[in-house]
């Protein structure tokens, strides 16, 4: 069984809600844990390398026992290291950006049978049937594999747009995520 940790974003903050999201993704693995960082989503290199610190930095400070392994995911890659790592963190960022990276690997829903997953933002998008995109406010389609309509960011002023994405095609359990707070499911 999979397990997922859907965060609503805002990952980076040092705020207890995140270091408990940190926290559960390490809930339940072993002394030695490989751990895959998702940056699809992100801008360029050195963004890529700011949020490798800073997850790393968070996931070790969790955990201190543990044998924590950390590698970068790259396209070329994705399925081997997908096969191998324990842990997928996907972080937030341009939701497209990553949707379009991730649609390039085959068999992802069988790749990540059984692993724990976590993802923030654009990385709950991602596995969502649908999503309501914020920076360009306008409902997106992520892969589909959680069977779910997603709304991160959320907060109640924003009920029309949550109402839109509620009544888009089919009817579908809408996951509403606010700024720092987390859900896990099992699939």
């Amino acid at each position: 069984m999979t397990k997922f940790i859907l965060h609503g974003g805002n990952s980076s903050a040092e705020i207890a809600d995140n270091e408990s999201f940190f926290l559960e993704m390490l809930a339940g693995t072993g002394e030695k844990v490989r751990i895959l960082l998702n940056y699809f989503s992100r801008k360029d290199d050195s963004d890529i390398q700011k949020c490798r610190v800073q997850d790393t930095a968070r996931f070790r400070q969790m955990d201190a026992d543990k044998q924590l392994e950390f590698e970068i995911a790259d396209t070329k890659n994705f399925s081997g290291q997908l096969k191998a790592c324990d842990v997928l963190y996907v972080r937030g960022g341009e939701t497209e950006k990553l949707v379009q990276k991730m649609k390039l690997t085959n068999n992802l829903e069988n790749l990540i049978k059984g692993k724990i997953i976590g993802g923030s933002s654009a990385g709950v998008y991602v596995f969502a049937k649908y999503y309501w995109e914020n920076d360009e406010d306008k409902i997106g389609e992520g892969l589909g594999i959680t069977n779910i309509k997603a709304y991160c960011h959320y907060s109640p002023q924003e009920n029309e747009k949550l109402n839109k994405l509620a009544l888009y095609k089919e009817d579908l359990p809408v996951l509403t995520l606010p700024n720092y707070k987390w859900v896990v499911f099992f699939k």
